[in-house]
């Protein structure tokens, strides 16, 4: 399969119109399988943009995530604050499929700099919700039945903590893991490792003393003492 062949095919025969279209996600990386989608964004100069569509060509699933100037600024935006961005990503790291007038080259240099620039610092309150989060699920984490849960949660929160604390954009599923090993490759080999043990075994040992020395890289446990007051708009 060519990728990039394939996506040009969609864009030239789904929208003839576009302003731009870049290919991002998997597919185009190391990482593509035999199942790897098409991640392609699309930027339109009006309706029936912005919208999200998943659909396939000659076989091959597509995801579409159409745009115009306005909303893809206003969903980047979005993303940033929230220090996972997507659609930064497939444009940074994309292949650019269409360019009426130099938007989609523009766009992709604009996502691979606000990308280096990285994301929003945690502020401390941030912080703190995190080292909350990892002492709870360490104190839980000698639970019985609902270990394999607690032990996938553990596995999210020390992994968006290690990122996160680092100054590095957080991701989830398959994303997460690329990243995290990008990050810290040996401590990611021993995070998974420890993960495996509780499944297979229920040895906590390893994941617990990983987690920990994550949790003491950030200013160590919280737990008494912790306190968040309700939003303004819950008063009275």
């Amino acid at each position: 399969m060519d990728p990039v062949r394939i996506a040009r095919q969609v864009v030239e025969g789904r929208f003839p119109g576009a302003r731009a279209a870049i290919l991002g996600g998997s597919a185009i990386t190391g990482w593509r399988t035999a199942s790897s989608d098409l991640d392609i964004v699309v930027i339109l100069d009006g309706p029936p943009a912005p919208y999200r569509e998943t659909t396939e060509h000659d076989g091959v699933p597509v995801e579409l995530f159409c745009h115009t100037t306005e909303s893809y600024e206003r969903f980047a935006g979005q993303e940033t604050a929230n220090r996972r961005s997507p659609l930064l990503h497939m444009c940074a790291e994309g292949v650019v499929l269409l360019d009426r007038d130099g938007f989609g080259c523009r766009t992709r240099a604009e996502a691979r700099a606000r990308l280096r620039a990285g994301p929003p610092p945690l502020s401390a309150a941030e912080l703190e919700e995190h080292r909350y989060l990892l002492t709870d699920l360490l104190d839980d984490l000698d639970g019985a039945d609902e270990l394999i849960f607690i032990a996938d949660r553990l596995l999210t929160a020390v992994a968006e903590l290690i990122l996160l604390a680092g100054g590095r954009w957080r991701s989830h599923g398959k994303w997460l893991l690329r990243r995290l090993r990008e990050a810290d490759p040996e401590t990611c080999r021993e995070l998974l490792l420890g993960y495996r043990q509780v499944v297979c075994s229920g040895d906590r040992a390893l994941m617990r003393r990983v987690a920990a020395a994550v949790l003491d890289g950030a200013g160590g446990r919280l737990l008494v003492g912790y306190r968040r007051d309700a939003p303004s708009g819950f008063r009275r």
